[in-house]
């Protein structure tokens, strides 16, 4: 049953950072829908997030029209002359805040690891917000086939992965990023949702530190049991 449990909370994670992931395109009429199924995947796994997001979001997105939010989205993350919040890791992984940069060749070859690489029609950089989302999505994706066939080195294989993709990129510019938004946002609407993005991805960095000490002690304890078999035998 724990084990159980278990990949139902992983799944619930890769659904959340699918869900946000479209949070973070152009809006459209489908968003209500969105938010109800995000406030429910965050209630099962992250109650603090959960919190962030549940009413105030729905509440502001009712509030306002969806040419209201393709205003603010542009404002925002589109320009044209000034991107107030740009939802690229490079702007504030690279020294000279430069998009393109070694952070983003980085992902790039990340992506590549998993075989993937960046749709034609994906028209921003590979170290966009909600590609880097997608890409969690993704990896822990990977984990549940691992999960499903049994196979623990390749799990703890793919947990790693996560862990230091959100260590070295989306953990690392998550903060800043929101801080912008939450300045400069003009519709609570964005406010909400960052903030949910961010203690959404703090507290899975925290999760995934935990799980992976779970995984290595049991690894260690199964280990140090078939040594004690072997000098029994």
């Amino acid at each position: 049953m724990e084990a159980e449990m278990f990949v139902q909370q992983e799944a619930c994670r890769s659904d959340v950072y699918k869900l946000l992931a479209g949070f973070y395109y152009p809006p459209n009429e489908e968003l209500s829908g969105k938010v109800d199924d995000l406030v429910e995947k965050l209630g099962q796994v992250f109650p603090h997030a959960h919190q962030a997001i549940d009413r105030s979001v729905q509440q502001n997105l009712n509030s306002v029209t969806l040419k209201d939010l393709h205003v603010e989205f542009a404002r925002l993350f589109v320009g044209p002359y000034e991107l107030l919040a740009p939802p690229f890791g490079s702007v504030y992984l690279e020294d000279e805040k430069r998009i393109m940069g070694d952070s983003t060749l980085d992902v790039v070859k990340r992506y590549a690891t998993v075989g993937l690489k960046i749709d034609d029609a994906f028209k921003n950089p590979p170290d966009h917000v909600a590609a880097e989302l997608e890409f969690m999505h993704v990896l822990i994706t990977e984990e549940l086939k691992s999960l499903s066939s049994g196979d623990a080195e390749r799990t703890i294989e793919c947990l790693e992965q996560q862990l230091d993709f959100l260590e070295c990129h989306l953990g690392q510019w998550i903060d800043a990023f929101a801080g912008l938004i939450v300045q400069e946002a003009q519709l609570d609407y964005y406010r909400y949702l960052v903030i949910a993005t961010q203690q959404f991805i703090r507290e899975d960095l925290r999760r995934l530190g935990e799980t992976l000490s779970t995984w290595f002690t049991q690894a260690e304890t199964s280990s140090s049991n078939y040594s004690q078999l072997g000098q029994n035998a």
